[in-house]
């Protein structure tokens, strides 16, 4: 027999299955919302002699709909607020033909043995703006993902708490709240904000100059560049 405290949060988890299976008039998931629901009434109803098997009968009817439940439609499917920064962070993902969009670490002193100086410099550079754009991009996702982060919370709780596998939703709700700003910095974290300040003003004035020595490679008659095509 499961814990008391692992069977009743997983039930709990069950009514928010529920809730969710109820929002469309699909016919197989207003069956699967009747039978779970009709499970957690007779599990909270049933006698001190009975209970411990209707109990056990509905964990189980609630862990096997939570491990198929990414084949539910989408407009029903739990933890599916997170769907959009997914679909985002796969288009990010490395790939076999952009293998190289990220460095994976820092080349050692015997691999760039064979540069120059100015060539050290530039490597070193190149590798801080691939850092930076991706403290962006973690910054701007998180941004973006904070609301749903806010909304999958209580799903994550349950999941947690009744010891049912959401690694992948775990990991990706624990990217976007940590890729945001800390609005209460402690005193061994401020050095690190600093540097990440002096790596971004470092990104933000590259690309300045980037830009400013593109523009004068246009012909001297172009003023403005034409608004770039939708």
């Amino acid at each position: 027999m499961e814990s008391l405290d692992r069977s009743n949060a997983v039930i709990e988890l069950g009514k928010r299955i529920v809730a969710g299976l109820k929002l469309g008039d699909d016919v197989t998931a207003q069956w699967m919302a009747h039978l779970v629901a009709e499970k957690i009434s007779a599990a909270e109803q049933a006698s001190e002699i009975a209970r411990d098997t209707a109990i056990a009968d509905c964990v189980d009817v609630i862990l096997k709909l939570w491990a198929h439940r990414y084949t539910l439609p989408p407009y029903m499917r739990p933890l599916r607020e997170l769907d959009p920064l997914l679909r985002t962070l796969n288009s990010l993902g490395v790939n076999e033909a952009d293998e190289l969009r990220f460095f994976t670490r820092r080349p050692n002193s015997d691999e760039l043995g064979g540069a120059t100086e100015e060539e050290k410099e530039l490597f070193e550079f190149a590798i801080d703006i691939d850092h930076v754009a991706r403290e962006l991009i973690r910054y701007m996702l998180s941004a973006a993902a904070e609301r749903s982060a806010d909304l999958v919370q209580p799903w994550l709780d349950g999941a947690i708490k009744g010891n049912l596998d959401a690694t992948v939703e775990l990991r990706i709700a624990r990217f976007a709240l940590e890729g945001g700003l800390v609005k209460e910095l402690e005193a061994t974290k401020q050095q690190a904000m600093r540097e990440r300040i002096v790596r971004l003003e470092n990104f933000a004035n590259a690309a300045l100059l980037l830009a400013g020595e593109m523009r004068k490679m246009l012909p001297q008659d172009v003023e403005e560049l034409e608004e770039p095509p939708d």
